[in-house]
């Protein structure tokens, strides 16, 4: 039997290892990508959805802000609290509230709310991005048609007035007005047209 130099032989078994972990590398990055696949796309909420959701402040839901909002998305906390990259947002996002992902990369939301969900989080995303956002708080939604229905109409006065605490500078607070001071005719003695006392008997 012809034997193998052991140079040789060692070659072969450092090529045999590195052709096995090359292997491995690629079944376990198809296994990763058919459990991504598996896993079923995020249920989204509208804008005024999302409005509603700010606005009700429940305790079993966080909302993130990926990215920043015009106008601002109040009552939001921003990804960096949990980490730096998107995979600390996914390894730190809370199990026991559910996570609505707002961002302006609607694709990059998706994905974050899968990675969530795969890990048995509950996530949800923004429809349409900040970018829906931005446009729904712009201007009062459209009224609805002749012949709606009573529904249609409360949700409309619900929309507008979510559309105005959020989306208008006016709905925030004022600044403190002074009292007006009445002007003093030209001429006139310091004091003058002010009232005396009335001096004790």
């Amino acid at each position: 039997m012809k034997r193998w130099h052991p140079i040789l032989a060692a070659a072969a078994a450092l090529s045999l290892a590195a052709t096995s972990a090359a292997l491995g590398t690629r079944t376990k990055a198809k296994s990763s990508a058919s459990d991504a696949a598996e896993v079923a796309a995020p249920e989204s909420l509208g804008p005024f959805e999302l409005a509603k959701l700010l606005a009700e402040a429940p305790p079993d839901v966080v909302v993130v802000a990926l990215d920043e909002a015009s106008p601002p998305l109040r009552g939001s906390v921003p990804a960096a609290l949990f980490g730096a990259s998107d995979e600390d947002l996914v390894a730190r996002a809370p199990k026991a509230r559910s996570v609505v992902l707002a961002a302006r990369d609607v694709v990059r939301a998706d994905r974050l709310a899968r990675a969530i969900l795969g890990q048995h989080g509950r996530a949800r995303v923004l429809e349409g991005g900040l970018d829906a956002w931005d446009e729904a708080m712009k201007a009062d939604p459209p009224a609805p048609g002749a012949g709606a229905l009573e529904a249609d109409w409360l949700r409309y006065r619900r929309d507008v007035a979510l559309r105005h605490a959020f989306g208008e500078a006016a709905s925030a607070p004022a600044a403190p007005v002074a009292a007006p001071v009445a002007p003093v005719a030209p001429g006139a003695a310091p004091g003058a047209g002010t009232p005396k006392k009335r001096e004790g008997c």
